[in-house]
C-alpha cells in the first residue's frame, strides 16, 4: 500500500506551484485575499470582486530545467458576476532521443551518438472559472461564491499522455474594505468530486483496467487582516492559510504597500512532502493606478527550496 499512497500524493504535483509572483512572495497565503487575475487558482470566489478586465502573465524556470508559465484572464460579465480562464504549463521541450550507428559496439570516435528525434514532457491545466457576488450580510459583510472546471493534460515520451477533469469550489467573505480595518475569510474545496487522471498506457494484463491516478478532495482555509495606515498612505495585510494536502500544510504572508505604488512582501510557504518544512519567501511589486480604474503591476518573488533550488518568478498584471 505504501507505493500506492506515495504515487497518489504526488499526482499532478505541478498544480501546487502557485500562479503569481505576488501570492508566492506572501508564502502562497492567498485564499482569503484573492483579489487579482491569478486568484482563480487560489480561490475562484475571488474573481467575483474584480470589476475590470484583468490579465496576468507569469514565467519562471524550475531547477534550471523546466519552464513554468501561467496566463490568466478575468472577464467581468456584470456587477455581480465574473468569468475567467487560466492556463498553467510546466514543461521541458525538445528533449533529444539519441541512438548509435552500431548498437553492438561501445560508444567511441567511430560510433558516436546521434539525435534520432526530440519530444516534449509537459503538464498542462486549464481552469474555466465563474464567480458571483451573493450580496451583503449584516455587519457589512460581502459574500462571494465561485467554482473552477479544471482540465488536466499531461504529455510525455512516445505519445504517453493522461487526461483528467475536476472541479474546485470556493467561498470568500469580506468586511467593508473601504474602512481602515477589515477582515476576510476564505474556504476552498479543491478536486471536490475527486479528480481522476486516465493514462493511455495499456494495462499489464488484458483483464486489468487502464491505469488511473486520483486527486483526492482537499480543503484550504484562509484568514486575512487588512489595516490602512496614515504613514506613507500605506496598507498592511497579514494572511494565513491551512491546507489539508499531505497531512496539513501551513502558509503565512505579509504585504506592505506604500503610496499605492510600491509593495514589499515576505512569508513562509509550508510543504509536507518527504519531510515537513517551511520555506522563506520574499518579493516586491511596482503598481501604477489610473483614475479610470486601469492599473499596471509588475511583481517579483524569491523562494529557495532544497529540491528546486532558487526559484525566481516574475509576473505582469494588466487591468483595464
Amino acid at each position: 500500500m505504501l507505493p500506492i499512497a506515495f504515487g497518489q500524493t504526488y499526482t499532478a504535483d505541478f498544480l501546487t506551484l502557485g500562479t503569481g509572483a505576488r501570492p508566492l512572495g506572501m508564502g502562497n497565503a492567498f485564499t482569503a485575499i484573492a483579489d487579482e487575475a491569478s486568484t482563480a487558482y487560489y480561490n475562484p470566489a475571488g474573481i467575483a470582486q474584480l470589476t475590470h478586465h484583468e490579465f496576468n502573465f507569469m514565467h519562471s524556470t524550475l531547477a534550471d530545467l523546466a519552464a513554468y508559465d501561467v496566463a490568466s484572464y478575468i472577464y467581468p460579465f456584470s456587477r455581480k458576476m465574473s468569468f475567467g480562464i487560466s492556463w498553467l504549463r510546466v514543461g521541458v521541450d525538445d528533449i533529444p532521443v539519441t541512438g548509435i550507428p552500431v548498437t553492438s559496439k561501445s560508444i567511441g570516435p567511430n560510433n558516436r551518438p546521434y539525435v534520432v528525434n526530440t519530444f516534449n514532457n509537459t503538464s498542462n491545466a486549464i481552469l474555466l472559472s465563474g464567480g458571483t457576488n451573493l450580496g451583503i450580510l449584516p455587519r457589512d459583510i460581502t459574500i462571494h461564491l465561485g467554482a473552477n472546471l479544471k482540465i488536466i493534460y499531461i504529455d510525455s515520451y512516445l505519445n504517453t499522455n493522461a487526461v483528467g477533469v475536476g472541479s474546485d469550489l470556493g467561498i470568500l467573505a469580506k468586511t467593508n474594505q473601504r474602512k481602515s480595518t477589515a477582515f476576510s475569510f476564505g474556504i476552498v474545496a479543491s478536486d471536490f468530486f475527486t479528480t481522476k487522471l486516465y493514462w493511455n498506457t495499456p494495462p499489464e494484463n488484458e483483464w486489468d483496467t487502464p491505469h488511473t491516478e486520483t486527486l483526492l478532495p482537499r480543503f484550504k482555509v484562509g484568514v486575512a487582516y487588512h489595516q490602512k495606515l496614515a504613514i506613507f498612505n500605506s496598507k498592511l495585510t497579514l494572511a494565513a492559510d491551512i491546507d489539508t494536502r499531505n497531512d496539513y500544510e501551513f502558509h503565512t504572508g505579509v504585504e506592505y504597500v506604500l503610496f499605492e505604488l510600491l509593495a514589499l512582501r515576505c512569508g513562509f510557504d509550508g510543504r509536507n512532502g518527504t519531510s515537513r518544512a517551511m520555506y522563506f519567501t520574499a518579493g516586491a511589486g511596482l503598481q501604477l493606478r489610473f483614475v479610470t480604474g486601469a492599473a499596471f503591476h509588475v511583481d517579483y518573488a524569491y523562494q529557495r527550496q532544497p529540491d528546486l533550488g532558487v526559484n525566481n518568478r516574475l509576473s505582469l498584471r494588466v487591468r483595464f
